[in-house]
This record gives structure tokens, C-alpha cells and sequence, in this order.
């Protein structure tokens, strides 16, 4: 095993007597060290696989690290630990529910909570504003959105700070509404037994603290904890990964300075640059050769991050000999030239180098980038894959589909409430708030309310009102009631044959979903027959959980789609079209990076925030960009219009079509720029020049003029350069020249 490593990778695998920690730069082997290091702690016996603790961020790496462990060690490491960091923190809470529940610190109110994602955040945080706006119809808060004030309520959370500290902190009005949204979005989640992701993760610190006895309990847990991907923990994440590492137990963090790009989710860089402070006697391995990309993309790849200051110094080195140049082009003379380049080169590399599309990766800053290549790959019948989060679920048959669910596992009543409608039974949302507020009266949810209701438990007085409902609806509510139960009983029921009965859960929906005519429901031939295979495919996913878990129960499922989206990646051979953010760990043979423009990579709205902090990130990103390619790199700018998203901030329209200063620190050589600035009759790219176009320029070259002497460059744009003139003072010295001007000579 060892002899497969180089030295310094040998020298992380079997360094144990210390806290470590693997600075790990791109393509340098990091999973590799890290799941040979969990098997050399159990192959040399220093201590049992259950005492090992390994944390990532992305479901998808912890099983891509547990098969990497089992293909080294066998059965023994199926007793290794191994959860992202929110996995982890659910356990706890679900282990330790019945103690957290009397916690008053912890807003959980039944040990069987449930837990919700960003989309079912923003439909409650929504509501919430609107609600707020109704009543208050008098003042402008339109400014608010719900992005925002999400981001507000995750941000005091993170700082561990209630609504009442939040309301203390206000400073305007503004931050006073978003304060009073926390508190009703702490109240309803509360109220529905629900917690979000921030929560996992602050709830167990505050148990953690507070309850000697559960911190205690899993302090002695572990002998070793591994952390991967160090560089992206939040300080909450931190806290707690503190409260294991007690006694005797050791440390092991692997991670890159160099690739923190989340600290806008709470990613603090100063975690791992910083580790010793907290444990004095860390030992730090730098790993630096790379086995992915060649010398040249490496190159600029270094030259780029050096610019930074807030970092771990190190270059990468390519085992590979390989020399392809890196090649960038300049379009941004005119709309549409770049989708037109991209397309074109990828046509190139399909029809005559006859590469698969699985291994060309398109990268860009944003999403909206993506708009007008997309389009175009469309109109020519390219296949391509947008990575991201699963379209399967985001689509509403898929949520509703997970909503009954939760209902029929443990008739949670936040997704009784949005399923009360489904299949439609003309029931509002005005009337579902009646129904909760009638509810509330006597101290229930709405679910528990109404299933009281109708089997008699509860009987109306004249001071809680009538039922808000037809009386035909009223025997739709209680027959889905009934289908419900029942649906509880047939799964009570299978389950207990486990494990004869395969298809287990996706039987007890598909049946539950025919007996309330979901199905029939739909009038439209088409949609019935789209929602049906949509829904089979899910199926599908449900049956692949359970085939892979077989010893799990529904509410495992429940946690596991809640917490992973249903991570999905596709191996079909289609175009990868990924943001910067989401391309993190993967790597491709090609590798287009498009819209290097000023303003959209850096952002303007980090230009104009003016932090070295929010700069050096945002370079680290382009960092991550470069090193995704293994041998060649494409590197693009475009025409762009002025963006519309009030997020950004701009003087001129001319910045958006400028040069990314990026690309100037990459270093890449005079000799690969290129511009192209035309279009042919055909509409095609024209790659003719002329001689005065051989001249390029990029910001920071010298020119001499024959009337107004010697200047720097400045700017580069799509015809011309802005270059200030040494010998004239003042503004009177900054001059924009056409770059085909004879009056031009560059000098350096």
C-alpha cells in the first residue's frame, strides 16, 4: 500500500503520533492519503475501525471514501465511521433526542423532528414576508427578498444569536423586519417539529455545552478523527469537531488554503492556516506534486494564487511531461462571437480528435452564463449535463411524492399542510391558515388537529367557529385521513416480512398515491403520462436507497433525501456544464473557462466591495477553475450587455467587456492571446488577420507613441487600449488609442 505513494504522502499515511495536519494542493492525492491513512491506523492495529471518525462534506465523498477504505481493509470497514458533517450532527440529535427535547435552549419540542431543505425554507421564510408585507402595507420593504432574509436568519445562526439579540442588533428598519421574520420562522418551525440544516449543526454544539452528559458520551467515542476538505469548516462546524479531539485523541485534517471558496456559507480560511493555535504540537505535510494537470496549466495555475497573501506557500508540481499551451481568447468585440468560438472548438474536438463529451467541461463564475451556450448546444443537438442540485428533486410531483411520505412515517405536520391540496381539492391557502389557527386553539398542529376532528375526539364549541371547509371537502379531508392510516398499517405491516419484500417503500407510495386517484386526478393525457414516468423515476432512486441500506427504516431514507438532495451525477456521455463552485473535486481532459471578464470574474459586486478578503477568495476560485483541467484549458471573455440584477453596481458599460485582471496574473505567454473580431457571411467565426491585428496587448505593457511618448497600458478593451502617458500630468495623460493605430509601437 505505502509503496504506491511518493514521500511525502508516505509521511502523512504514517505520522500518527501527533495531531496532522495534509496541506493538500490540487490533484496531489488528498483522498488517496487520507483512506490509506484510515487503513494503516487499522492494518497497524492503532486502534479498532469503530474508534475512527472520518468527516466530509458531500454524501457522495463519504461513499466514495468507504469504498476506497473496504477495497484496502475489507469487511473491517464497515465499522469505520464515516458522515458529512450534517450526517453526523443528525445522529446526534436523533441518539440524544429524548434528553434534547427537555433542553429549553433547544426549540425541538417531539425526539421525532424532521428535517427540511432550502426549497422548503423559502416557501415558510415566503410566506412569512408576505404575511409581514400585508399588514404593513403602509411602508416600502419590497427591498427584502427571501434569499435575503434566509441568509440573515442562517448568519445569526451561525453566530448563535436568537431573534431577541438579532432585534437588539437592528439598526435600521430593514434589519428590525428580517429580526421579526427569524422569530416567526423560529415559531413555525417550532410549532411543526422542523429543523433546517443550520440547526443540525447548532443544535448539537449547544447540547454539546450544555449537557455534560451527551458531550461526555461521544467524547469517548473516537481515537482518531479525520477531517477532509478542512479548508471549507465553518467556525460552528469547528466548535464542534473540538469537542471530540479531548485526551488522547488525534487530529487529522486534509485540505488546500488555496481552495476555500465557501466562506459566503460559513467557510472561515483561518480554521486551517491557523490549526496550531489551537493544538500546539500539529505537525503540517505540504503535498505538492500533482498527478493531474500538466506543468503548463500548473504554471498559471501558481503565478495566479500567488498573487494572494493569506496563504500557505507551496507550487504545484506535474508528474506529467506534457507541454500543451494554455489558450486564451478575446472576444468581446462583438455579441455572440464566444458562444460561437466555444461551439466551433468543441465541434473541432468532437468530429476530428474524436474526444468523448463526457471529458469537455464548460466552467463559468454564475449560472446565467450558461443562457446563451446552452442555446446554442440545443440548437445543435449537443448533449449536455447542467451538474447541480438533482432536477429530479426540485420538481413539485417529487416533493409532493416525499411530503406524503413524511406524513405516512410520522405524520409530520409541515408536509400534511402542503399536501392538504394534492390532488387538488380547491382548499387555499387562506383557508389551510384558518384551519391552522382553529388548530391552534387547541394546542395542535393542523394534522393532529383534523385526524382528532374526525374521529371524534375533538367536538366544536360555538366559540372555536365552524370547520372552514365544503362539506364535500370535508369528506375528502377525512377520506385522505383514512388512506393515510391505512398507508401507516401497510407499511407497519411489510416491513415485518423484511427483507422478502424489495420495492418496500416505493410499493407503499405508489399504492397510497392510487387509492387518494392522484393519478386520475390529472385530466390531460399527457401529463398524467409524464407525471407517472417522472414518478417512476424516483421510484427508481428510492429503490436503489433501499437496496444499498437494506437494514434501514423510511425515516433513515427521509433524513438521508432531506440532507442530500438526492445528490445526483450523470456518467452518460454529455457536455459538463458546472459554475466554478460546484466543478470543486472534479477534473476533465478540456476545460473551457468562459466569461474572464471584469465584472463577472472578479464580480463586480466584489470589486466593489473593496476587500482584500472577498479578492483573495474570489481568486481562489479561479484558482479551482484552472486545476479542474488536465490537458487542455480553453480560456474565453465575451460581449456582455449590462446585468440586471440589482446586485450589482457599475459605472461603466464598457468594464463588463474588459479584460479579467485574472488572466494577466496567470502569465500566459503573449504568444496565446488571441482576439478575433469578426464574423463571416455564414455567421461564423472569421480567423483571418491582418498584419496590424498581430499586435496584443495586455494590461501593464509599455508602448511608445510618436507624438505623446511612452505609456503604460491600462486597460485592454475590444478595439482599443486606455494607457496613461508618462511625460503628460494628470488625467490629461490617459489617452484610448485604437490598437491598429501606426503610430503604436509596443515595447515591452
Amino acid at each position: 500500500m505505502l509503496s504506491q505513494l511518493n514521500e511525502k504522502q508516505k509521511i502523512a499515511v504514517i505520522t500518527n503520533s501527533a495531531h496532522l495536519r495534509i496541506v493538500a494542493g490540487a490533484g496531489t492525492g488528498k483522498t488517496s492519503v487520507l483512506t490509506k491513512k484510515i487503513a494503516y491506523i487499522i492494518n497497524e492495529s492503532l486502534t479498532y475501525p469503530n474508534r475512527i471518525l472520518a468527516l466530509t462534506f458531500t454524501n457522495k465523498a463519504a461513499e466514495e471514501m468507504r469504498v476506497r477504505v473496504e477495497k484496502l481493509v475489507g469487511e473491517k470497514a464497515k465499522d469505520v465511521h464515516i458522515f458529512t458533517f450534517h450526517s453526523l450532527c443528525n445522529l446526534i440529535l436523533r441518539t440524544e433526542a429524548k434528553k434534547i427535547v427537555e433542553l429549553a435552549e433547544i426549540p425541538i419540542n417531539n425526539p421525532r423532528f424532521n428535517i427540511i431543505d432550502e426549497q422548503d425554507q423559502r416557501n415558510i421564510v415566503e410566506k412569512l414576508l408576505g404575511k409581514h408585507l400585508k399588514s404593513h402595507e403602509d411602508r416600502d420593504e419590497s427591498k427584502i427578498s427571501a434569499f435575503q432574509a434566509i441568509q440573515f436568519i442562517s448568519n445569526a445562526k451561525n453566530l448563535e444569536k436568537t431573534p431577541e439579540e438579532m432585534f437588539l442588533k437592528a439598526n435600521n428598519e430593514i434589519e428590525n423586519i428580517k429580526a421579526q421574520v427569524y422569530q416567526k420562522y423560529v415559531e413555525k418551525t417550532k410549532e411543526t417539529n422542523i429543523i433546517d440544516f443550520d440547526d443540525l449543526l447548532l443544535y448539537t454544539k449547544i447540547a454539546f455545552e450544555i449537557n455534560e452528559e451527551i458531550s461526555s458520551r461521544w467524547q469517548k467515542k473516537f481515537d482518531f478523527v479525520l477531517v477532509d476538505e478542512f479548508q471549507d469548516t465553518s467556525l460552528i462546524q469547528y466548535s464542534i469537531l473540538k469537542f471530540f479531539i479531548k485526551n488522547k485523541t488525534r487530529l487529522v485534517v486534509v485540505g488546500d488554503p488555496d481552495q476555500t471558496i465557501y466562506s459566503w456559507r460559513g467557510a472561515d480560511p483561518s480554521l486551517i492556516l491557523n490549526l496550531e493555535k489551537d493544538f500546539p504540537n500539529l505537525q503540517t505535510v505540504v503535498l505538492d506534486k500533482n498527478y493531474r494537470s500538466t506543468q503548463n496549466i500548473l504554471d498559471a495555475a501558481n503565478h495566479l494564487i500567488s498573487n494572494n497573501k493569506n496563504r500557505i506557500k507551496k507550487n504545484l508540481v506535474a508528474i506529467s511531461n506534457e507541454q500543451i499551451d494554455i489558450h486564451f481568447e478575446d472576444l468581446t468585440s462583438e455579441r455572440g462571437i464566444e458562444v460561437e468560438w466555444i461551439y466551433n472548438k468543441i465541434l473541432d474536438l468532437i468530429t476530428k480528435n474524436k474526444v468523448n463529451y463526457s471529458d469537455i467541461a464548460i466552467l463559468a463564475r454564475s449560472n446565467f452564463y450558461f443562457r446563451q451556450i446552452s442555446d446554442k448546444l440545443d440548437a445543435h443537438n449537443i448533449p449536455y449535463f447542467k451538474h447541480g442540485s438533482s432536477p429530479l428533486a426540485a420538481k413539485k410531483e417529487v416533493r409532493d411524492a416525499v411530503y406524503f411520505l413524511k406524513v405516512i412515517e410520522n405524520s409530520d405536520p409541515y408536509a400534511f399542510e402542503q399536501i392538504i391540496n394534492v390532488p387538488p381539492k380547491k382548499i387555499g391557502s387562506v383557508t389551510v391558515g384558518k384551519l391552522i389557527a382553529l388548530a391552534e386553539q387547541f394546542g395542535l398542529n393542523l394534522y393532529d388537529f383534523l385526524f382528532n376532528y374526525y374521529s371524534g375526539r375533538i367536538n366544536l364549541k360555538e366559540k372555536h367557529g365552524k370547520i372552514p371547509l365544503s362539506h364535500d371537502n370535508q369528506v375528502k379531508i377525512k377520506t385522505l385521513l383514512e388512506r393515510i392510516s391505512a398507508a401507516k398499517r401497510f407499511k407497519t405491516e411489510i416491513e415485518e416480512k423484511r427483507p422478502s419484500v424489495f420495492k418496500l417503500y416505493s410499493q407503499v407510495l405508489d399504492s397510497f398515491l392510487k387509492k387518494i386517484d392522484y393519478f386520475n386526478a390529472i385530466k390531460d393525457p399527457k401529463q398524467a403520462s409524464d407525471t407517472r414516468e417522472l414518478l417512476e423515476k424516483y421510484y427508481k432512486t428510492l429503490d436503489n436507497w433501499q437496496s444499498q441500506n437494506p437494514d434501514k427504516k423510511l425515516a433513515d431514507y427521509l433524513d438521508y433525501a432531506a440532507i442530500s438532495h438526492f445528490e445526483q451525477t450523470e456518467s452518460l456521455n454529455k457536455i459538463n456544464l458546472l459554475t466554478v463552485h460546484s466543478s470543486k473535486g472534479l477534473e476533465f481532459e478540456y476545460v473551457f473557462l468562459v466569461g474572464m471578464n471584469q465584472g463577472i470574474f472578479p464580480t463586480q459586486k466584489v470589486l466593489d466591495l473593496n476587500s482584500r478578503d472577498e479578492y483573495e477568495e474570489e481568486r481562489r476560485l479561479a484558482f479551482v477553475a484552472v486545476t479542474r483541467a488536465k490537458r487542455v484549458l480553453y480560456i474565453t471573455n465575451g460581449y456582455r450587455s449590462l446585468p440586471v440584477s440589482r446586485d450589482f453596481n457599475h459605472k461603466f458599460a464598457s468594464d463588463y467587456n474588459s479584460i479579467s485582471p485574472f488572466i494577466k496574473e496567470m502569465k500566459i505567454k503573449a504568444e496565446q492571446l488571441y482576439q478575433f473580431r469578426k464574423l463571416d457571411a455564414t455567421g461564423k467565426l472569421n480567423y483571418a488577420r491582418s498584419e496590424s491585428d498581430n499586435i496584443e496587448f495586455i494590461t501593464g505593457d509599455q508602448i511608445s507613441h510618436l507624438k505623446f511618448g511612452k505609456g503604460i497600458v491600462l486597460e485592454v478593451r475590444a478595439d482599443s487600449i486606455l494607457v496613461k502617458f508618462f511625460d503628460i500630468p494628470g488625467d490629461a495623460g490617459i489617452k484610448t488609442l485604437l490598437k491598429t493605430h501606426k503610430s503604436i509601437e509596443k515595447i515591452s
